[in-house]
């Protein structure tokens, strides 16, 4: 299994196409900037959506929670 740093690096290059491809598709099709709002506030939105341990990790395994966005 790959080092946490090696998950991260692999994960960090894929949501940085994706976001790209994404970006590409918002310039095709004239989306703009004040539409996708504050910088900020869509990274909070994107890492809302990323799954974190449960609470309850340490005490019964491997279990995932993710907070609606």
């Amino acid at each position: 299994m790959a080092t946490i740093e090696e998950f991260e690096q692999t994960v960090t290059d894929k949501v940085i196409a994706g976001l790209h491809d994404r970006f590409a598709d918002y310039e095709r099709r004239g989306v703009g900037l004040a539409e996708l709002g504050d910088p900020d506030r869509f990274v909070e939105r994107i890492l809302a959506a990323v799954p974190a341990p449960h609470p309850w990790y340490e005490q019964f395994g491997t279990a995932w929670s993710s907070a609606p966005a």
